[in-house]
């Protein structure tokens, strides 16, 4: 299981899956009666909103207070130990630097964004602390279709416009830092995410949200053991080589074994924003993509090679066919359109790479 209360604004998810070997797939626990209760007596169900997932609706986490996961599936009852959130400190700055780092191709490196953070928290404050980030990138399309075409030679600007998208991404790994042995309470250089340059992340707007939680040390101890005994793996749902037990047991029957942890975390977010113009040019490369196809009126007018249809008739079938209109074919001696150019869905249209075509709403700040 997998649990979380902070002191941002809920709701707050707690996750449970049924323990699994290794080459087993996930399955979610449906049907528990799931609560979080606060040490001075406040509690609240949680509603399942999908297999699995359950979710708060009013509870609000508090620095200084305690918190307890309850939950009971099919008469087997588990609890976690008390957890209190601890104040975390403010995110000092976000940064980057340009990276290239070596493949298994030797003629191909990687390119990409290595991402550090820095903070500074009070002497007699936590220590401990674990990072989460939300990639999200704006991108494009090589050939991008502005225009519908009507027929006959008339064209308006598109009312279904596909070439501006949107990707994001959550991060999957255990990523944790400490500053236990240190004289002061300063972490400096912390490295996040490398982000590479494929997937087009750099080539109009990148933006990282990164998620900062205090933690105790009880707490800090666990992921650091779950990552050693899961390096080549990502979340604590992915398979693991080896149980890490955590702060959840059973109440009914000590048989019972329940793997994960319920967090109480002070949280801090920064989120910021990378340009197209502050990166190495290298990172704003478009891949490649076919040439535009060119439909010609006058291939269909040679009477020595004659076509099956006529231009107009072609033009439309090619766009039924999902081709994209681009724009038409001109001279540089007549206003008259000669044709038009073409081009694949997968050069025009951005959801083909997987992106969403809704601007988030933060994007504009």
């Amino acid at each position: 299981m997998d649990g979380l209360i902070t002191d941002a604004e809920g709701p707050y998810t707690v996750k449970i899956l049924k323990t699994k070997s290794f080459n087993d797939d996930n399955e979610y626990v449906t049907g528990a009666q799931v609560s979080i209760e606060e040490d001075e007596g406040l509690s609240e169900q949680l509603v399942e909103t999908s297999p699995g997932i359950y979710v708060t609706n009013v509870l609000q986490g508090i620095i200084g207070k305690s918190y307890r996961l309850n939950i009971n599936y099919n008469g087997h009852q588990f609890q976690s130990t008390w957890e209190t959130i601890e104040t975390a400190p403010e995110i000092d700055r976000i940064y980057y630097e340009y990276e290239v780092r070596g493949t298994t191709d030797r003629d191909n490196d990687q390119e990409g964004l290595q991402f550090f953070v820095d903070n500074q928290g009070p002497e007699n404050g936590t220590r401990y602390f674990r990072y989460e980030w939300i990639e999200t990138w704006q991108f494009g399309v090589r050939w991008p279709s502005t225009l519908d075409y009507l027929g006959n030679d008339v064209a308006v600007e598109t009312s279904n416009p596909l070439y501006i998208c949107w990707k994001t991404r959550n991060s999957t790994g255990i990523n944790i830092a400490s500053t236990a042995g240190l004289t002061a309470n300063v972490l400096s250089g912390h490295p996040l995410l490398y982000a590479p340059w494929d997937e087009e992340r750099f080539t109009q707007r990148y933006s990282l949200l990164v998620k900062q939680y205090a933690m105790q040390e009880e707490e800090y101890t666990f992921w650091e053991n779950l990552k050693e005994s899961n390096q080549e793996l990502g979340s604590l749902f992915d398979k693991q080589p080896a149980n890490v037990l955590g702060n959840v047991s059973s109440v009914t029957n000590a048989s019972d074994v329940a793997l994960g942890y319920f967090s109480a975390s002070g949280s801090k977010e920064v989120r910021i924003f990378v340009e197209r113009e502050d990166v190495p040019p290298s990172l704003t490369r478009i891949p490649g993509c076919a040439p535009l196809d060119s439909l010609r009126k006058a291939d269909f007018n040679d009477p020595q090679f004659p076509l099956p249809t006529d231009y107009e008739t072609t033009l439309l079938q090619e766009l039924e066919r999902g081709q994209f209109f681009y724009d038409f074919l001109y001279s540089d001696t007549s206003p008259a359109p000669l044709g038009a150019l073409l081009s694949s869905a997968e050069c025009s249209d951005c959801t083909q790479k997987g992106g969403d075509l809704t601007k988030p709403e933060f994007w504009d700040e």
